[in-house]
């Protein structure tokens, strides 16, 4: 057995390789939509404005006013929102490391744990996102429980009400399944009297709900009743808008078709193992716990959008179950090549597929984009000059506190450009991705006398505000990028035009 100092060292080792290996990513290529989201909306934070009052938010709003007191200490810039996500992403090895030393797992088990989170790591999803803030959340709810199995002081509930109620605030559908998931795994732990049982599980209810109301009374409960209204029902229209689907089996047939079930079949075969051992006689509560929480991590992060981006965050815990399940030694040689097959596919996606799913490939990123806030960023070479022609137009043209309008899917162009949004909205690429109407948007574009919309890909949809847009007077193009100046001389909303 390695010694504890020499482990530790070890794994020190491992952190530092797996913090130099995402840096490598972490000043490539920007993300219109998805980056664009989480910044703008931290910008708007950071200006004064108040999230579900203000502007809609889909999320809950820890993650945002984190982003933006950083950008309060550290000034408003993509670099910074990339090196908080890196922080993350490290210290989820950091706190897995730590759960592994808890289990007593082999060195040999460590080395490859590593290898299936660093390679589907940071660089798959190298913008700041949410998703990465619930994966470390999962290992800390883990380690807690862990902590409390052979003690059961009450302490450590109090830290799973607390990382519970967290994760609420970052994303609601992570909240409620680690809720209802870790409210069973107290229940049964520990060998306890029904009254010890439900004393437990009345405390851990009063830790996650009132500290989640400090929130909900803040934003909501005190004087916003239709923002708690509009961001439920928001969230339905957004579920009911993308339907469900999961790969075929019958992909096995094809030629790679293997290695595009393996992401989503693994965890299917960790979901069944992990209902067999709820219902032995003899359970390692440990071992159920991590891998409960990997598989319904995974499961809760790819409903209702199944693409395979939404299968990265969780896949590396996946990966780290399978090799603490207790079985056989011949099945545990065969689950290791399994899982060394699916480093070898994390590390193939990275390098060699599209970033970020649908971006440009990482080794294609080879021009800064010299904006102030993009200082330190690579983009392509042609995305660079579009972009920078698009700045000087909209420098020229406006002032700071003029108003632009990014549209289908670009927010991040307000908080590049550093110009205010019109709309309480940031998305309108379909009409259930944003909180209000066409014909508010269209208001609020009229009452703030917007001069300038800036189209990114395809903007002719069949919406109101598409078209109101395809009416106005196109400027100039810029690659994927188009720029409009709206008219005014004649009112081009009314009741009677059709929109």
């Amino acid at each position: 057995m390695i010694k504890i100092k020499s482990l530790f060292k070890f794994e020190l080792i491992l952190i530092v390789l797996a913090l130099t290996y995402y840096l490598i990513f972490a000043n490539k290529g920007l993300v219109f939509l998805d980056e664009g989201y989480f910044l703008h909306s931290a910008e708007r934070i950071f200006n004064g404005q108040v999230p579900y009052r203000n502007f809609s938010l889909q999320y809950g709003p820890t993650f945002f006013y984190i982003l933006a007191f950083l950008f309060k200490a550290f000034g408003p810039s993509i670099l910074i929102g990339r090196l908080f996500t890196v922080f993350i992403c490290v210290l989820i090895i950091a706190i897995a490391f730590w759960n592994l030393n808890k289990l007593k797992v082999s060195l040999d088990v460590i080395i490859i744990s590593f290898l299936s989170l660093v390679s589907f790591g940071y660089p798959l999803i190298n913008i700041p996102n949410i998703m990465w803030a619930n994966v470390l959340l999962a290992f800390l709810l883990v380690l807690t429980y862990i902590y409390w199995l052979p003690q059961g002081r009450y302490r450590y509930i109090v830290a799973i009400g607390i990382f519970l109620a967290l994760s609420l605030s970052f994303k609601q559908n992570f909240g409620v399944a680690f809720i209802i998931l870790f409210n069973f795994l107290l229940f049964w732990g520990r060998k306890e009297s029904l009254q010890q049982k439900m004393k437990n599980f009345l405390i851990l209810q009063e830790i996650w709900i009132s500290t989640t109301l400090i929130w909900v009374y803040y934003f909501f409960l005190r004087n916003n009743i239709q923002g708690l209204f509009d961001f439920i029902n928001f969230s339905k229209r957004f579920t009911q808008t993308i339907v469900f689907s999961y790969p075929p089996i019958n992909f096995i047939f094809k030629p790679t078709g293997i290695f595009k079930l393996l992401p989503y079949y693994l965890p299917v075969l960790l979901l069944f193992t992990v209902l067999i051992m709820w219902f032995k006689r003899d359970k390692d509560f440990k071992i159920i716990a991590f891998s409960s929480t990997a598989v319904i991590g995974f499961f809760v992060s790819i409903y209702p959008q199944s693409d395979l981006l939404h299968s990265y965050p969780f896949l590396g815990m996946v990966l780290i179950s399978f090799l603490l399940l207790p079985i056989k030694k011949k099945k545990q040689f065969f689950l290791r090549i399994t899982v060394a097959v699916m480093v070898l596919m994390g590390f193939y996606l990275t390098l060699f597929t599209k970033s970020y799913r649908y971006e440009n490939y990482y080794y294609r990123y080879d021009t800064y984009l010299d904006l102030p806030r993009t200082q330190g960023i690579m983009i392509t070479k042609k995305d660079s000059k579009d972009i920078i022609k698009v700045a000087k137009f909209i420098e020229s043209e406006t002032k700071k506190d003029d108003y632009i309008f990014a549209y289908p899917y670009s927010p991040l162009f307000y908080f590049i450009l550093n110009r205010p949004n019109p709309s309480r909205d940031a998305l309108y690429f379909l009409p259930n991705w944003h909180f209000y109407d066409d014909e508010t948007i269209i208001a609020e574009l009229e009452q703030k006398k917007v001069k300038y919309v800036i189209t990114q890909g395809n903007y002719i949809l069949d919406t109101d505000l598409s078209r109101f847009i395809q009416k106005q007077k196109k400027i100039f193009t810029a690659g994927q990028f188009e720029v409009f100046k709206i008219i005014y001389q004649n009112k081009i909303y009314s009741e009677n035009n059709g929109y």
